[in-house]
């Protein structure tokens, strides 16, 4: 059982560094409604160290935020741990430059497609990988 774990924990850390770097959000949807594409632009996510910062324009949002990955899971997940402690749960997939994710509000259980339906409380997210 060690040697899974081990395995899974090496498998993770690869991830993590395929994540790194700066994303640019090309869309999003919460609770079945887009996302206006002027506030979409405005948003990206830089991911180093395993936290994530998100900027707004030139503001920081959301700073240093501490996550996980499990990419042995189909679909593969993700926890942020936010500075309250609350989690957020969510699945995400990693196409060469392309990243979507999907994640449930604080505290909620994960969800298994990459959807939001209205009511939901889901956010699904598509990114593009900014290059240096």
């Amino acid at each position: 059982m060690v040697a899974v774990s081990a395995a899974n924990d090496e498998t993770a850390k690869d991830e993590m560094k395929n994540l790194e770097g700066t994303w640019q959000l090309l869309s999003a949807m919460k609770d079945g409604k887009e996302t206006p594409a002027e506030v979409v632009k405005k948003i990206r996510v830089v991911i180093k160290g395993g936290k994530h910062t998100v900027y707004f324009g030139d503001e920081v949002a959301a700073k240093e935020i501490s996550f996980v990955v499990d990419p042995t899971k189909d679909p593969k997940t993700t926890v942020d741990t936010l500075p309250d402690g609350k989690e957020i749960k969510g699945i995400y997939k990693l196409d060469g430059d392309m990243l979507t994710s999907c994640v449930a509000e604080a505290g909620k259980n994960r969800q298994s497609e990459f959807a939001s339906k209205p009511g939901s409380g889901h956010t699904l997210r598509v990114f593009k990988r900014v290059k240096p």
